[in-house]
């Protein structure tokens, strides 16, 4: 199967789910009546999000089918060379990594951990642009440490060893 033609039924599936949760949040919590940010704003928010984004991969994989199927005919055998068993051991380091940054978060804190998470999976998955890959890994988790801390009100895991 080419990757466009996964492109889009992901893209389908995942919309669909995004909106099936989009309208099932409010009904799995109760009545809320104080101002603000209802307890479903935030998995709605996300659910929204995740059926715009999957609507635009699906989308994507529309607009790139005839491009595939035009390059598969080019070269026969470049559907060979990428087989699906030459992403295993990046699946199962990511597994490793993501199992590490469970454990590794209360140990070293939210910061420290998601930073290096970040570093690692974008290594493993072949991102050798260094400057921006130490960008992401030192802005991102402060600002989704901000996020959760102040905004959302959520307490991040801190250090424990230090």
């Amino acid at each position: 199967m080419n990757m466009a033609r996964v492109d889009i039924i992901a893209g389908v599936l995942l919309c669909a789910f995004g909106i099936v949760i989009y309208f099932a949040a409010p009904l799995t919590v109760g009545e809320y009546h104080e101002v603000g940010l209802t307890p479903w704003s935030f998995p709605s928010a996300l659910s929204a999000i995740i059926a715009v984004l999957s609507a635009l991969l699906g989308w994507n994989g529309w607009r790139n089918r005839r491009r595939e199927a035009a390059n598969l005919e080019a070269d026969p055998e470049a559907d060979q060379e990428t087989g699906e068993a030459s992403a295993t051991p990046h699946i199962f380091a990511a597994i490793v990594v993501m199992g590490l940054y469970i454990v590794g978060m209360p140990l070293f804190g939210y910061l420290l951990a998601t930073g290096v998470a970040l570093l690692l999976l974008s290594i493993i998955y072949g991102n050798r642009r260094w400057l921006g890959l130490f960008a992401v890994a030192a802005v991102a988790p402060p600002a989704l440490y901000f996020f959760f801390q102040e905004v959302m009100i959520i307490l991040l895991p801190e250090a424990s060893l230090f």
